[in-house]
């Protein structure tokens, strides 16, 4: 299950559950909800849909626009360390810094899931994620990176100059459970313009269909948090993960 860093680099953790086309949904879900979890939750906020404008005949008075649906209503805590993410079919939580331990992030993940459970009585998973994003301070010598990630850009020949910036990206499938881990590394500026390595883990499956109980619910998010922190160990020089943990 991996271990609490004393230094942790992570600045988001998702989880998002996708539910089947026959899974009951109306937009009044999101207010039901609001209403179950709006001690730790008070915050509300749209992120809007699209505006559609209806077109009118040639010399006929142009139709009002449609005012949009919102594509998700957003839940958030007041100190702005987590969030409920609800849209069509979709129920997400996000967590940013500071992360918790994955057991506490689990019972918040679960909590919420059964919540909403309760409101829709009847639902089919489609699809869950699991992401991890980390972020990682460097110079702006981009051979630093070196020290940090076991994934240096592989460039040999004339290709291997020295580097601005780099983005790799694979898609490794996995088999327990079943899916998909999305590993992105890169190198970007911060919201304060300081140079960056990011480490991003995102596991998927859409073969989630045969979780029924929450139980299973769990497991399965037990067995993929577990295969996201192989890859994060995997991904890092273990000089800098023993400094991480301190």
């Amino acid at each position: 299950m991996g271990e609490k860093l004393k230094t942790s680099p992570l600045i988001e953790a998702l989880c998002e559950f996708r539910f089947a086309e026959n899974t009951v949904w109306d937009w009044i879900i999101p207010g039901q909800l609001y209403d179950k979890i709006k001690a730790d939750f008070p915050e509300r906020a749209q992120i809007q849909g699209v505006r559609f404008q209806v077109q009118s005949p040639p010399n006929v008075k142009p139709v009002a626009s449609i005012p949009p649906l919102p594509d998700r209503i957003q839940l958030k805590r007041t100190d702005g360390t987590a969030m409920v993410q609800v849209g069509f079919n979709l129920l997400a939580i996000n967590h940013l810094e500071p992360y918790p331990t994955w057991t506490e992030f689990l019972a918040l993940v679960m909590h919420i899931f059964e919540e909403y459970r309760r409101i829709v009585q009847t639902i089919e998973l489609e699809r869950i994620g699991l992401r991890y994003i980390n972020q990682l301070a460097v110079s702006e010598n981009i051979a630093e990176i070196g020290n940090i990630t076991t994934l240096t850009p592989p460039l040999t020949g004339n290709l291997a100059r020295p580097i601005h910036a780099f983005y790799q990206r694979y898609e490794i499938e996995q088999d327990n459970p079943e899916g998909l881990l999305i590993h992105q590394t890169g190198t970007q500026l911060n919201q304060q313009g300081d140079p960056v390595f990011v480490l991003d883990l995102d596991f998927g499956s859409a073969k989630v269909q045969g979780l029924k109980s929450s139980q299973d619910v769990i497991n399965w998010l037990n067995l993929a948090h577990d295969r996201i922190y192989e890859a994060f160990v995997g991904s890092l020089k273990p000089d800098l993960y023993t400094k991480l943990k301190g």
